[in-house]
């Protein structure tokens, strides 16, 4: 019963779609993919890119009048794009056809100058309207980008969150400015308002309230942004959601759903606007056949870096389960591993791991190579530092500060133990800490091991930035890689972090 009608109102390929109610506009969209290509790439919840491919190009074919956008993430992920530099996923974009994109924060990690190389490979423009550099105040990247379809005059701007220069490693951003994405948002509505008939912007926003950049937030401060194609906060907002005239619209992430946006515009005016989710199912009836080209292109970039991938580094007797809000909350096996790797093979006193920088599992059996790339994929150095232990307790007090939200600042640890008062102010809150055994001494200098993102003061670690550097161990991945080929097994797990609620 529920396909009766399904495909009855599907108009004929390659013709407007202008009714007596006016002209319909579609805007498909994507965000957060972060270079999930393959089916199996999110326990088998993923798209894949080819089947993805597909279902755009026959949204195009039965509504020329589409636009396809999307918001960013999308060049860092899986170490295939690691590997790559994200270049792998200049071909795929093109091969299926996007209009216009903004960065997100993660795809900020191969830099501004590697993703204006790679902008200049893609067949359409990346947009970014509040990002600058600090010397000059000029803009990296495109602010906006203007289309007309069958008449209809539309202009797309772009922003990202500039929680990117917290995300990130800050050497990548010491020459950029995050603009206020409301004033630069405000900027854009008052230049392309007037000359234009809908307006969009694409945004790395999101809506999660731990935010303080919001994409809701623009839409009830701005006024005359008719739709916000959103990502970030990993959100799955079905049918969109309405601040004042604004619809906000995110598909989750990884590929799991295609957004379709419909607006029809009349006399230069939108008189209706919807959103939806495409799911697999859906997506499939839309397109039963993966877009073929696209498969080819995908098992041509796998094949290159299969063999260093596969490679075997060790074995293990249990997975090491990845679970985004338990790391983000509380000491959990996977963290306690890591940070013992950290610490192990730098020879540190102690070892902090800022939980945001961790993305999948170490599984049983058999450990790969690329396996520990997908633990850690965004190319961070570990390296020995000396602080004292003041700076100790404000690392620990920062990574617990906004405890229960699941931040990445949430430290996991080694060589040292404390107790979480969670009912005590941000600040105030770790109490009874040991450093192998013996209580932390405040004036006592350690060594303590983390990556450059946090010693760049990273994720907010600012008492961190001056602290001597006593070595340098490689990349996060390889140092993870090596504590497993060496067999090593995890200890005292469930006694580093306790907490009192």
């Amino acid at each position: 019963m529920l396909v009766i009608g399904i495909i009855i109102w599907l108009p004929q390929p390659s013709e407007a779609i202008q009714t007596s109610e006016g002209v319909r506009i579609t805007i498909v969209h994507t965000n957060d993919t972060h270079t999930r290509i393959k089916p199996e790439d999110n326990s088998g919840k993923s798209m894949g890119w080819a089947t993805l491919a597909a279902a755009i190009k026959k949204e195009r074919e039965l509504n020329p009048d589409t636009l396809v956008l999307d918001a960013g993430d999308t060049f860092h992920g899986l170490p295939l794009a690691t590997l790559s530099n994200g270049e792998i996923m200049v071909p795929l974009l093109n091969l299926t056809g996007y209009d216009a994109m903004c960065l997100g924060n993660q795809d900020f990690n191969y830099g501004v100058p590697h993703l204006l190389e790679l902008s200049k490979r893609l067949n359409f423009p990346i947009l970014v309207a509040n990002v600058a550099y600090k010397d000059s105040g000029q803009l990296p990247f495109a602010p906006y980008k203007e289309f007309n379809l069958s008449g209809v005059k539309i202009a797309v701007f772009g922003l990202v969150t500039p929680e990117t220069k917290l995300k990130i490693s800050p050497l990548l951003t010491k020459n950029l400015s995050f603009l206020d994405p409301v004033q630069q948002a405000q900027l854009m509505v008052d230049k392309l308002r007037s000359n234009n008939d809908l307006v969009i912007a694409v945004t790395h926003l999101g809506i999660d309230p731990v935010c303080a950049d919001k994409s809701t937030i623009v839409a009830q401060k701005v006024k005359g942004i008719d739709i916000i194609i959103d990502g970030h906060s990993h959100t799955v907002l079905p049918h969109g959601i309405k601040e004042g005239d604004t619809l906000i619209c995110q598909t989750g992430c990884y590929d799991s759903y295609l957004g379709e946006v419909n607006v029809t515009i009349k006399n230069h005016r939108v008189v209706d606007k919807s959103a939806k989710l495409l799911g697999l199912e859906e997506v499939n009836r839309l397109a039963p056949t993966p877009d073929q080209e696209v498969l080819r292109e995908i098992e041509r970039s796998t094949k290159s870096a299969q063999p260093m991938l596969e490679k075997v580094i060790g074995q293990s007797s249990r997975k090491f389960q990845y679970n985004r809000e338990q790391i983000r909350t509380g000491e959990t096996e996977l963290g306690d591993y890591a940070a013992d790797a950290y610490r192990g093979i730098s020879g540190a006193d102690i070892a902090i791991v800022n939980a945001g920088t961790f993305r999948a599992d170490i599984p049983q059996g058999k450990i790969t190579r690329g396996d520990t790339i997908k633990v850690f994929p965004f190319g961070n150095v570990v390296q020995k530092i000396q602080v004292t232990g003041a700076q100790v307790k404000e690392a620990l007090e920062h990574g617990v500060s906004r405890y229960p939200a699941d931040v990445g600042i949430f430290p996991q640890i080694s060589g040292i133990s404390f107790t979480l008062d969670s009912s005590a102010q941000a600040g105030k809150r770790v109490v009874s800490v040991e450093v192998n055994g013996k209580p932390l001494d405040l004036m006592q200098k350690y060594s303590l091991a983390v990556t450059n993102f946090m010693h760049m003061g990273g994720d907010g670690y600012s008492m961190l930035v001056n602290a001597p550097l006593l070595g340098e161990y490689g990349l996060a991945d390889d140092v993870l890689a090596a504590w497993i080929s060496h067999g090593e097994n995890l200890h005292s797990f469930g006694k580093r972090i306790r907490i009192d609620k």
